[in-house]
């Protein structure tokens, strides 16, 4: 019986080993979205509040000392959550997107707010959103001019 046992031992570590390595690499559950905390209301009024994860920002952010500018960058919508839009992807329009939400304090304080404080490709974002035709007249800076799909101007964005 001893004799068994101690051929068996050796085996002991190399079990182990493989349990631990199989279950640091398991990858746990992707998030869904009743997983984010979303707000029963929105925090500003727009005609579209959505929750997307930010799929494409085209290019790099001009410098914030030249001009103000809105950024359009691309979202996969994940949940409509007031309003309706009939596409799975939809362009956003942030204002200076080199600058924290919560720290523009110029003429668009007031169009812009939320906790975000820098845009990074597959973060989710919950986000309050207007056609930017008639939000925005200054300068835009849009890769996407091929796509002839509405452009919205982000009032409100939260990173969940």
């Amino acid at each position: 019986m001893k004799k068994n046992v101690m051929k068996l031992m050796w085996l002991t570590p190399i079990v182990m080993a493989c349990t631990l390595f199989f279950a640091c690499n398991k990858k746990g559950p992707e998030k869904s979205i009743v997983d984010y905390a979303i707000p029963a209301k929105p925090p500003v009024a727009g005609s579209l509040v959505i929750v997307a994860t930010l799929v494409d920002i085209s290019g790099s952010f001009p410098a914030n000392e030249l001009y103000n500018y809105a950024y359009v960058m691309k979202y996969k919508v994940n949940k409509i959550v007031v309003g309706s839009y009939p596409d799975s992807n939809i362009l956003v329009g942030q204002y200076n997107p080199k600058i924290a939400r919560a720290e523009i304090k110029d003429e668009q304080d007031e169009k812009v707010g939320g906790n975000l404080k820098s845009f990074q490709v597959g973060d989710t974002h919950y986000l309050v959103l207007s056609a930017i035709d008639g939000v925005w007249t200054g300068a835009i800076e849009d890769d996407y001019f091929k796509e002839k799909r509405t452009r919205y101007w982000a009032f409100w964005t939260d990173k969940l």
